[in-house]
């Protein structure tokens, strides 16, 4: 019965922080309990989730990182004027 809870509250945390790390974690903790005769489909099915909105997240930041970069290549290139005087 611990192990479906855990599973499920790391299910939960996964989705809204660090689903790479707490992901993983639901999903161990679901087969743990599955191990002992106890059903907790929902930690692994959120730690699933998580794991996969990680991975969204981080190809969002990517595609973010080039659009900003495409950006940046195509800024026209204006020298600065020659300073005179003082």
């Amino acid at each position: 019965m611990r192990h479906a809870r855990l599973a499920a509250v790391f299910g939960v945390i996964g989705i809204f922080s660090l689903g790479v790390v707490f992901g993983p974690l639901a999903i161990m903790q679901a087969k743990k309990a599955e191990g002992f005769g106890v059903a907790a489909q929902e930690g692994k099915i959120l730690g699933w989730v998580g794991i996969g909105l990680f991975i969204l997240w981080v190809l969002f930041f990517i595609a973010y990182i080039v659009l900003f970069a495409a950006i940046i290549a195509n800024l026209p290139h204006t020298p600065y004027p020659a300073r005179t005087g003082p």
